[in-house]
């Protein structure tokens, strides 16, 4: 990408071309909001790093969740993937009656 000192990798793709799956850029963006908030002791700071913590324990419990209900044998399985995938975005979502809009 053209910048004012020359030409410059992309920060998101790193010159590939080709976007990371969206949890790395979730990650990636979290952090950058963790260390722009790394320094300040205010209440805001306190706060953004606290929700931070509780994104990555949802999305992990989520992602444990997927995984589990991948190895279930019970006709609720699919519909439980579905909905943790919903939240993290692991799988695309396929409509399952072709006149239905993707969720």
């Amino acid at each position: 990408m053209p910048t004012d000192q020359g030409l410059a990798n992309c920060p998101d793709c790193g010159g590939s071309g080709v976007l990371p799956p969206p949890e790395t850029l979730i990650e990636w963006r979290l952090r950058q909001i963790e260390r722009a908030h790394d320094q300040r002791s205010d209440d805001t700071s306190k706060d953004v790093r606290w929700l931070a913590f509780e994104l990555r324990r949802a999305r992990n419990a989520l992602t444990e969740l997927l995984t589990l209900a991948n190895d279930l044998d019970d006709p609720l399985a699919p519909r439980m993937r579905l909905i943790a995938n919903r939240a993290v975005g692991f799988y695309e979502i396929e409509a399952d009656d072709p006149g239905r809009p993707k969720p």
